[in-house]
């Protein structure tokens, strides 16, 4: 069935919340939020990688782009090596 979308303000296993979308999907909305695609940024959540902005969302669907970059889903591995969790009720991504 796929996993859970992940959009703006969702979050990752370590607390970090989505906070900035990528240009490529500014008008893909789920449940009324943007869409996570490769490459959002977010708060902080810890110090180095961990820090506010200095963490990406990484891969993202191999099947499922918007503009061509990967979609975030519930268990896609950020750069700062936590997971995606939680997300939409009711979009899944595969």
């Amino acid at each position: 069935m796929g996993n859970k979308a992940h959009r703006m303000d969702d979050a990752n296993t370590g607390g970090g919340e989505i906070k900035t979308i990528p240009q490529g999907s500014k008008k893909v909305y789920v449940n009324s939020k943007l869409l996570a695609i490769d490459g959002s940024k977010g708060t902080g959540h810890g110090v180095g990688i961990h820090a506010e902005n200095a963490w990406d969302t990484a891969n993202g669907s191999s099947t499922v782009k918007c503009h061509g970059i990967p979609v975030n889903s519930e268990g896609d591995a950020d750069t700062c090596a936590h997971t995606r969790t939680g997300g939409s009720s009711d979009v899944n991504i595969g």
